[in-house]
């Protein structure tokens, strides 16, 4: 029980990295900044800016589209925060709650699932402003930004399916079950 309680923890806390540093490279890659200095265009901004040429009108209007995108995801970010916070606190408690664990897990995924939906409906509002050849040129981007992006968390395309499982190739640790052995 103490084991699978312990499996299911460490499950979760890969889960909240992973959504946590999806949140911080989209927030990297979008260019948002800190909100308590003057926000200036960022480097990707720039880069897209550049690479996409765009037209004075394009700038203005993408600069209005994140000002709204970071001014309607800023409170589920701090919520988001919130719920992280709060299930470090029950994962470090000496008898943790799994009631509790539970719940904070759902409410995060909810919020995640949130943000996620509003940056991918953002990044198709910015690119509605964009001509078909500035479209082509924006995908390619944010499909190289997305591969780097999967290759620094998983180790490569697809997570490094290609190969064997971790556990079944670090048998010494005792994960998994390996040659009809059960998991201890």
């Amino acid at each position: 029980m103490k084991r699978q309680v312990l499996v299911m923890v460490v499950v979760i806390l890969a889960v909240i990295s992973l959504s946590t540093l999806t949140t911080i490279m989209y927030m990297r890659w979008s260019g948002r900044g800190e909100r308590h200095v003057p926000r200036r265009p960022s480097h990707s901004f720039e880069l897209l800016r550049k690479e996409l040429a765009l037209s004075g009108v394009q700038i203005a209007e993408i600069e209005a589209q994140r000002n709204s995108f970071e001014k309607q995801s800023d409170s589920t970010q701090a919520e988001l925060y919130e719920k992280r916070r709060a299930l470090m606190e029950e994962l470090k408690a000496s008898a943790p709650d799994t009631v509790r664990i539970d719940q904070l897990i759902s409410e995060i995924g909810v919020l995640q699932s949130y943000l996620e939906k509003k940056a991918i409906r953002h990044m198709l509002r910015e690119r509605a402003i964009l001509t078909p050849e500035q479209r082509e040129k924006f995908s390619s981007m944010f499909q190289r930004h997305f591969q780097k992006r999967e290759e620094m968390l998983w180790g490569g395309p697809m997570g490094g399916r290609e190969r064997e499982p971790w556990h079944r190739r670090n048998p010494e640790r005792g994960h998994g079950s390996e040659q009809g052995r059960e998991p201890r």
